[in-house]
This record gives C-alpha cells, sequence and structure tokens, in this order.
C-alpha cells in the first residue's frame, strides 16, 4: 500500500523515501546511535553501554503506530521514540539503558535528523541538476546553429540559435548549483544543545561530545547551537 496517493504529483520515489515516516525514525536513531559513540569516547558514559544501544537503534524494532500516537501527546516525536529505545535497551542491558539519549534534548535528536535527510536530498537534487546540464550541454552543442524565433514584447524577433536558448538555460542551472554548494555549507550543521542550549550535563565534556557527534555524523559543528533559529531551514526549503 503506497502512503498517499498524491505522493508522486510534487515528488519522486526516491525523495519520497529520504523523506518517509521508517527513514524519519532511522536518521532520529542514527543520532541517538552516533551520541552514545560521542559520549563514550571522551568518557561521559561507559564504553560499555554503547554496543547495547547502537543495537536497539532500528527503526524496524520500533512500534510506529504507537509512536505517532504518543507524539501527538508528547508535543513532538523524539519523546516516545527515546521512550522506546530505551526500553528496548533495557531488556538487553538495564546498566545501559541510563545512558540512553544523555545530554541531549528531544529537538537535538529531531533536527539533526531534519538535517541528516536534508543532506540525503540535497544528493538527490543535485545528481538531477547534474544530468540536465549534461543534457543541456549537448543541446547547446547541437543546436549551435539551429535557427529560432526570438521574441520582443512577445513578438517574432530577430531570429536567434536555438543553442543560445539551451546555453541560458544551461547558465541558470549551473548558477543554481552553486547555490546548492553554498547551502550545503550553512545548511548540513550539527544541531546540539541540551535542554536549554548550554549542554549543561555534559559539563567541561561538551566541547570535546559535541566535536565528536559532529565528526560521526559528517555534519559541520556551528559555532552555536541554533534550534530556536530556523533560517537554515527555511533557506533549504526556499
Amino acid at each position: 500500500m503506497i502512503e498517499r496517493l498524491t505522493s508522486l504529483i510534487c515528488g519522486t520515489e526516491p525523495m519520497n523515501a529520504v523523506w518517509s515516516p521508517d527513514t524519519t525514525l532511522q536518521r532520529m536513531l542514527d543520532v541517538e546511535a552516533a551520541l552514545a559513540r560521542a559520549c563514550a569516547a571522551h568518557g561521559v558514559i561507559p564504553q560499555s553501554a554503547v554496543a547495547a544501544i547502537i543495537e536497539a537503534c532500528a527503526a524496524d524494532q520500533l512500534d510506529a503506530p504507537a509512536l505517532a500516537r504518543d507524539a501527538a501527546l508528547g508535543g513532538n516525536l523524539a519523546i516516545p521514540l527515546v521512550k522506546q529505545l530505551t526500553a528496548r535497551v533495557k531488556a538487553a542491558d538495564p546498566e545501559a539503558a541510563k545512558y540512553v539519549h544523555w545530554g541531549a534534548t528531544s529537538q537535538d535528536i529531531i533536527d539533526t535528523a531534519t538535517v541528516l535527510q536534508l543532506r540525503d536530498a540535497l544528493a538527490l537534487i543535485e545528481r538531477g541538476m547534474d544530468s540536465l546540464s549534461a543534457t543541456l550541454a549537448d543541446l547547446v552543442r547541437r543546436h549551435r546553429s539551429t535557427p529560432a524565433v526570438g521574441r520582443t514584447w512577445l513578438q517574432q524577433a530577430l531570429p536567434i540559435t536555438l543553442g543560445l536558448k539551451f546555453a541560458q538555460w544551461l547558465d541558470a542551472m549551473l548558477r543554481h548549483r552553486e547555490r546548492l554548494a553554498v547551502l550545503r555549507e550553512r545548511a548540513l550543521v550539527l544541531q546540539f544543545g541540551g535542554a536549554a542550549g548550554t549542554l549543561a550535563s555534559l559539563r567541561d565534556a561538551a566541547p570535546a561530545v559535541s566535536a565528536a557527534l559532529a565528526q560521526e555524523l559528517d555534519l559541520t559543528l556551528p559555532a552555536l547551537p541554533w534550534h530556536t533559529q530556523r533560517d537554515r531551514i527555511a533557506e533549504a526549503a526556499s
């Protein structure tokens, strides 16, 4: 059964997969697993707790319908997800369960997971743009001398070449590609601030854990936590 009857009107199967419920849950769990590794690497949680946490970070182990119901009660998806994750870890290793989600807040997990999905989405867009640019470049070469009607004031004007029109489209596409490269630098960043944006529970280890978490997820470490500053997400959406 497909998720929505309209899912292919404004999207593609690969792009819909990036933003599917299953992928959303898995990316959130990917952040939780990376957080456990980063905390253990700097002595914040025991190294012995990591394996059980990582083992439980699989979306197919979650009760998705229960998550949906509980998210409506808690106000976000991370709260019930962490609850289910902790229960699964506890079943395997009660001691390790104490260290699930250590130092993080719900929005850290949600925002960073969204950034991971955005990275996958940008890769799809970039591949499509590169393919289109290659096609346009071929059309420019093939039609560099093909006559076409020029237009001015919505009327026929002096002749141009079809290659010129394709070249203009290609020029615009290359600029859009450059814009995406700049967007990557600004948008693909870690969100990690803890409950109040200070990472207080990590104490002196906060900078090292933040850097390690960014490295684990291959994201840029921003100057500051940003979960109340939505300009990066707004820019990506635009």
